[in-house]
């Protein structure tokens, strides 16, 4: 009986103090504490999964590359007009083929080095060059020699808003040497990659 009377006068005691805290004059106190928000350097890329080159014929066998400019008449007993001779040599896999400026990727990211700027390159094979083998397999005499040439540098960082940012692009010329390409097919090699590689700066 006697702990609930003490509990009650308790109560009573911490309500009254509670109305006394309420009722006192306002000390104001103000603080300013400072907000900051932090970016982190990313760098995102766009490139393809794989790429393709897909020469023409007529950059196979130039001059002599197929024409069907030759009208054919046949008759009944099986004879034709005859088919002029190629006006070229057939040596399609003696030289190179090389190729204009090909966008390979886009850039968008952010800096936080002192120039505020994103320096990329692209690389094959760790250099300018490698060779491509008939199915993947390199131990395969028929292969393909490449070359690149490619046009990296630095650019100011653009951001990361995709759809209205302007990304930094990047291309590469290619030579490919079909001198020893001796089966038709799809050339390439698995230890062999195009890097690319973009830093802030």
């Amino acid at each position: 009986m006697k702990k609930k009377f003490f509990l009650a006068a308790f109560t009573l005691g911490a309500v009254s103090l509670a109305n006394t805290l309420l009722s006192a004059p306002a000390r104001a106190v103000s603080v300013d504490v400072p907000l900051q928000v932090e970016v982190p350097e990313v760098i995102y890329i766009q490139t393809y999964k794989s790429l393709t080159f897909q020469p023409t014929s007529a950059e196979f066998l130039g001059s002599a590359a197929p024409v069907n400019d030759t009208p054919g008449f046949f008759s009944s007993d099986g004879t034709i007009t005859t088919l002029p001779a190629p006006n070229g040599t057939l040596t399609p896999t003696t030289g190179d083929i090389t190729t204009g400026d090909i966008l390979i990727y886009r850039i968008w990211g952010t800096s936080t080095g002192a120039t505020g700027q994103i320096q990329h390159s692209v690389e094959f094979n760790g250099g300018t060059t490698g060779t491509l083998y008939l199915g993947g397999d390199t131990a395969s005499s028929s292969n393909v020699g490449v070359t690149i040439s490619a046009l990296g540098g630095t650019a100011t960082a653009p951001g990361l808003d995709v759809t209205n940012a302007t990304p930094i692009e990047g291309s590469v010329a290619f030579t490919f040497n079909f001198a020893n390409a001796s089966s038709a097919g799809t050339y390439s090699n698995p230890n062999e990659y195009l890097t690319i590689t973009a830093t802030g700066i």
